[in-house]
């Protein structure tokens, strides 16, 4: 292909194009990407980067590629080892926003998009006016036999961007303004530093820090699969409560929260004065965001879980 700029809309179809993050994922790649192709009221095309994939996961995305020419992109490979979902995402949507696609989608490589997820994205999008669109999901679990939902359509709070992602990343669905903010926020993405950091998270706190609006949908459209090192954090219960208070204990949760700050709008003085405190903890600043972490979880479970570990010194 010469040029992203070719691609744009299939005459009144919205144009979605799709990030598709590849790395070791030969098992469920393919069944992933009929999934996508195989989206109801939009016209697709997957962009795809893999990460030095030693599986075979390379040669079944050129077999897919040409099996549906001119749907799937192959991008050049990594020029190095990225080592994290994130910088190949955002290495992916700094090459593709300069298309004519009115929407963009992250998606991982081992889930099953059911056949009207982004139509429903774009349709919520247009209706609401909002940039940004994350959903419920539904886990499972071939091993373990169980799926569940992952619930992530609460009511949106002040600050909830500065303390959480609006879903997981494979939810995401955004327009152009969104894509064009994130990129020239990010800038470089050579120039950062992206280990332990989430791209769902840092997209979101971006948009929504800069005054872009988002709307979480309380359907799934997608199968989220869990399985080896992702198993336990997205599962419920008391398993998955432990996962996440460690990652809390070991200080991962704070560091990419304050790691998050430079690409925030840094004229809200709101915001900048929650992150000032997040920051410091001291004792008054502990108290002070245990008696406002309403403001800062969309879950009324997670806001006192987040209370309780900044009196307690957890965080």
């Amino acid at each position: 292909m010469s040029s992203f700029d070719e691609l744009g809309e299939a005459g009144s179809t919205p144009s979605v194009g799709v990030m598709l993050a590849t790395y070791n994922g030969a098992t469920f790649v393919a069944e992933q990407i009929e999934t996508i192709l195989g989206q109801h009221g939009v016209a697709t095309t997957i962009y795809v980067r893999d990460d030095g994939s030693s599986d075979g996961t390379r040669d079944i995305v050129r077999s897919c590629a040409e099996t549906h020419p001119g749907r799937i992109v192959l991008l050049d490979d990594a020029p190095r080892r990225f080592g994290t979902a994130c910088e190949n995402f955002l290495s992916m949507l700094a090459d593709i926003c300069r298309t004519s696609h009115a929407y963009f989608a992250f998606a991982d490589q081992d889930d099953i998009w059911l056949p009207k997820k982004l139509e429903r994205a774009v349709r919520q999008l247009r209706a609401s006016g909002a940039s940004g669109y994350a959903s419920n999901l539904t886990a499972f679990s071939d091993a373990l036999g169980t799926e569940w939902t992952i619930a992530k359509a609460r009511q949106q709070q002040r600050f909830d961007h500065l303390f959480q992602s609006a879903s997981a990343g494979c939810t995401y669905v955004f327009d152009q303004k969104a894509a064009k903010l994130i990129t020239r926020r990010i800038g470089r993405v050579e120039d950062h530093d992206w280990n332990g950091m989430s791209h769902d998270w840092l997209c979101y706190v971006i948009c929504r820090s800069h005054g872009l609006s988002w709307t979480i949908d309380s359907w799934s459209g997608i199968r989220y699969r869990q399985h080896g090192q992702n198993l336990f954090g997205a599962m419920p219960g008391v398993k998955g409560a432990l996962k996440r208070l460690s990652l809390m204990r070991d200080g991962w949760y704070r560091s990419v929260l304050l790691r998050n700050r430079p690409f925030i709008d840094p004229t809200n003085g709101a915001e900048q004065a929650v992150l000032d405190r997040m920051a410091r903890l001291n004792v008054g600043d502990r108290l002070w965001l245990a008696a406002h972490a309403r403001q800062f979880r969309r879950e009324p479970k997670a806001q006192l879980a987040l209370a309780g570990a900044l009196v307690l010194g957890l965080v």
